[in-house]
């Protein structure tokens, strides 16, 4: 083939090849939007959503199926259509509106996460664990396991809201570091391999952290002791901490203050405060009976005395007191003074167990020598909460007893003794009204079938 016709080959494919660049100029006649599957007309769900979480707070929820959004190693399941507005009224109402009463608007609005995403079945994990959430970049919490959550179920309600408030406490170590002395506490002890059989819940316990997925690093234990404190409340975390050891309950509560100043020093919340408000939604919106004051004396959670003297502390004058208690308070008054002229000063209610209680009454002699006083009392509560108390003669040689048992002293307190014996009472925190500065700090007792007659006092 000679050179001139090797030319004029290349140049009829130089214009082959321009005439086809030519035709992908032209201009197609097709509207993609018709192929795009991705972008769904908003339904009464999407509606709901975006008045009450998108525009209020700026957060996205993403329920439709995205891949993207989770580890593509793992094989999850989306969630279910009716699952979607519970878990976001949820996280609304213990989580977005909890931070809100306590930190404010400016709060929410600058480090709350703005996207949740959720998936249906759980995230499971090569040692046999399963995820519940995960935090990214500070900006979007993902969430899983919901198609088997029960919104009537307290206690399933208040695990996946201690998954957010776990996941959220992530975010805010990314913002503020969390601080070197926490991790100093436990040092020694974290386990990156926390399901390990040996890592029993009793181990992690007495070690000083709050459960054994806090001992795989102090990250996790950071976030888990604020989820702890903030879902399952302060006396069961109280409880935990006794049962815990000395060692082990030092640990923790030197834990639990570094969480209660974090709170404070960097993001001015008030801790106490975040607790209330969030005990506070789970008993009365989500039903938890674990928050109740009769829970507390049902499980021994009730470790301090509840003091009631009327002549200490500006709470009787702030909040009022029962005309018909101190009705019966000035019959003993009365009678003791008149049977050997003493004065009862106050008195103390101390629980010795899950079922007996014990009153302390102080009281001074004709000596003006301080005395005390005790009588026990066996107590049951019903389904209804309904509380009745059962005189208990201790025969212990006790001093305190035996004071007891002394005929003037017995007499004058007897009306006391027969006001608890021959009523049914309800317990309950009190004021249960007044905000988290009396967040679990008062408590007493009213007569069932009339609630003006009742006493209260101070742990």
């Amino acid at each position: 083939m000679t050179l001139k016709n090797i030319f004029n080959i290349s140049v009829c494919g130089l214009l082959l090849v321009s005439t086809w660049s030519c035709s992908k100029s032209d201009k197609l006649d097709v509207d993609m939007s018709q192929y795009i599957i991705d972008n769904p007309t908003a339904n009464d769900l999407d509606k709901w959503i975006t008045a009450n979480l998108t525009d209020p707070y700026n957060i996205q929820l993403q329920y439709r199926f995205e891949r993207s959004l989770m580890d593509v190693a793992k094989d999850v399941s989306p969630v279910k259509l009716e699952k979607v507005k519970p878990t976001a009224e949820a996280l609304i109402n213990i989580f977005l509106k909890t931070y809100e009463n306590v930190g404010g608007a400016t709060f929410i609005k600058t480090y709350t996460p703005k996207q949740f995403v959720l998936y249906g079945s759980p995230a499971y994990n090569s040692n046999g664990s399963i995820t519940l959430g995960t935090a990214d970049g500070g900006r979007r919490v993902v969430l899983y396991e919901l198609n088997d959550l029960n919104f009537n179920d307290p206690a399933q309600v208040s695990r996946k809201m201690r998954t957010i408030h776990h996941e959220f406490t992530h975010i805010l170590n990314q913002i503020i570091s969390i601080p070197p002395d926490y991790q100093e506490v436990t040092k020694s002890d974290y386990y990156a391999d926390w399901t390990n059989t040996t890592n029993t819940e009793d181990t992690a316990k007495k070690l000083g952290y709050v459960s054994r997925y806090a001992r795989s690093a102090y990250t996790e234990d950071f976030a888990e002791m604020v989820a702890h404190l903030l879902i399952e409340g302060q006396l069961w975390f109280d409880t935990y901490a006794k049962s815990a050891g000395t060692a082990g309950q030092a640990k923790l509560k030197k834990k639990e203050a570094i969480v209660v100043d974090y709170f404070r020093q960097y993001f001015n919340i008030n801790f106490r405060q975040l607790q209330y408000e969030v005990g506070k939604v789970l008993r009365d919106t989500y039903n938890d009976k674990t928050r109740g004051f009769t829970y507390a004396m049902q499980n021994g959670m009730l470790a301090n005395p509840l003091v009631i003297n009327f002549t200490d502390g500006t709470h009787y004058a702030e909040f009022g007191q029962s005309a018909k208690f101190k009705a019966i308070w000035d019959q003993c008054k009365t009678l003791l003074f008149t049977n050997g002229g003493r004065t009862p000063v106050y008195f103390n209610v101390v629980w010795l167990s899950k079922t007996r209680i014990q009153l302390q009454m102080n009281y001074v002699n004709s000596s003006n020598t301080a005395l005390v006083a005790w009588y026990d009392f066996d107590f049951t509560i019903n389904s209804s909460g309904d509380i009745t108390f059962t005189y208990f003669d201790n025969p212990s040689t006790e001093t305190p007893y035996a004071n007891g048992r002394n005929a003037q002293v017995l007499a004058g307190f007897t009306p006391l003794i027969n006001y608890l014996t021959g009523n049914t009472f309800t317990g309950d925190w009190m004021p249960v009204t007044e905000g988290g500065n009396y967040y679990l700090k008062f408590g007493g007792f009213y007569v069932k079938s009339d609630p003006t007659s009742y006493f209260y006092g101070k742990f």
